[in-house]
């Protein structure tokens, strides 16, 4: 169970029985949760189980069915708009990296922050506050010298430190990362776990979705365990990431062990 002792945190995201369909199947079921500041969250379930889906309810690229029972609120409206959405959230999905079309240049792939659109034309146009955050942010994720290749040429780390740079340009206070640890090489894996925990000493709020404990960040404070498209249990690292809770969520018997916040998992 929740701590008790977070139920005053102030919400930013209220979810009330939402269910979403993609393609005639059901992929959330009657969700029922608050996302408030001051909470790092991790999304933790097998594939297909509906995580991903949640993460995009966020951004806005997929809508619940509407009911007289159901409610979805960010930031406590029932309509946003976009740009209001990307100045207080920023996004990473995977899948952005196959949007950006071949010649795009790294430093275009960043600035489209600002602009929503993967040109250098738009890169042109920034005013001289938007080209200093640039900078700064190629700066902190160690992009210099490559910030003029082209996007589909650069390796997966890379490319996720460029779109995590883009995700950044408002200086959002929340965050929401789609397996952000996924195929990254040793250097990657270590700038992005060294600037996320910069950004969570920075009052930076971290929603995630990872499918290997060792990628769990030490400063995750609340775990939503979800399956089949329900919540199945929503608690305290401490409490659910555990041999029998994992073994049960994922029907496959492992040993989870715990050292000094770190997390892994043994056959």
């Amino acid at each position: 169970m929740r701590d008790e002792s977070q139920k005053d945190l102030i919400k930013w995201a209220s979810l009330k029985n939402i269910n979403v369909y993609i393609d005639h199947s059901k992929i959330l079921s009657d969700i029922t949760v608050n996302l408030h500041y001051g909470e790092n969250i991790l999304l933790l379930g097998p594939n297909g189980s509906g995580k991903s889906t949640f993460l995009k309810l966020l951004n806005r690229s997929i809508y619940p069915i509407n009911s007289n029972c159901s409610s979805f609120k960010l930031f406590n409206k029932e309509n946003i708009n976009i740009w209001d959405l990307r100045k207080n959230i920023g996004f990473l999905f995977k899948e952005m990296e196959q949007r950006v079309n071949s010649k795009v240049k790294l430093y275009d792939v960043i600035s489209s922050g600002f602009s929503g659109i993967f040109n250098s034309r738009y890169s042109n146009l920034l005013s001289e506050r938007e080209k200093n955050k640039i900078n700064t942010l190629i700066n902190e994720w160690e992009l210099n010298n490559i910030i003029y290749n082209e996007f589909q040429t650069l390796s997966d780390g890379q490319k996720r430190r460029a779109l995590l740079a883009r995700a950044l340009v408002y200086e959002p206070n929340i965050l929401v990362l789609d397996e952000p640890f996924c195929n990254l090489d040793i250097k990657s894996n270590f700038i992005l776990n060294k600037n996320i925990n910069k950004l969570i000493n920075q009052s930076v709020n971290i929603i995630y979705v990872t499918h290997t404990l060792e990628s769990i960040l030490p400063k995750t404070n609340r775990v939503l365990l979800i399956k089949e498209g329900k919540i199945l249990n929503d608690g305290s690292p401490g409490d659910l990431i555990n041999t029998k809770i994992l073994s049960d969520l994922f029907d496959i018997s492992i040993k989870v062990i715990e050292q000094e916040g770190y997390w892994r998992m043994l056959p």
